[in-house]
């Protein structure tokens, strides 16, 4: 993304869409273990139990997925915008939690969850919101 900021709002669900954020899987990471994650992983996956960088062929693919979604909005003249992904391969925290890796910017409203903290837009504000709370 260009270094101009970029104003998010979300006035309602149901007007065309204009501009959306389309994330990238570069650097994703499988996130480390940590009580709200353990019910979304099924059982027989592959992930469970690990966490860190994803293969190379799964990001390459994931990418070619948004890169072709990307290019079909684009088509329909709605103005994309793609994050600059970041090494997400490193702990992150606050004072009340802390995680071993950050997810990804795939999809882009996890830059600001890493693993434990949902964003929601509505209007002109961002909105925090913790997963879990022991």
């Amino acid at each position: 993304m260009s270094s101009e900021k970029i104003k998010v709002n979300s006035w309602n669900e149901w007007d065309p869409l204009k501009h959306v954020i389309v994330g990238r899987a570069d650097g994703v990471c499988i996130p480390a273990p940590e009580p709200a994650l353990d019910a979304k992983v099924p059982e027989d996956s592959d992930m469970r139990g690990k966490f860190g960088p994803r293969t190379k062929d799964s990001i390459d693919k994931a990418n070619q997925l948004l890169d072709d979604f990307s290019n079909t909005l684009i088509k329909r003249g709605i103005k994309v915008d793609r994050p600059t992904p970041i090494n997400f391969d490193q702990p992150i925290s606050t004072p009340d939690w802390k995680s071993e890796t950050m997810f990804g910017c795939m999809p882009p409203r996890d830059v600001l969850r890493s693993n434990a903290i949902e964003a929601v837009i509505i209007s002109e504000a961002i909105t925090e919101a913790a997963f879990e709370i022991d």
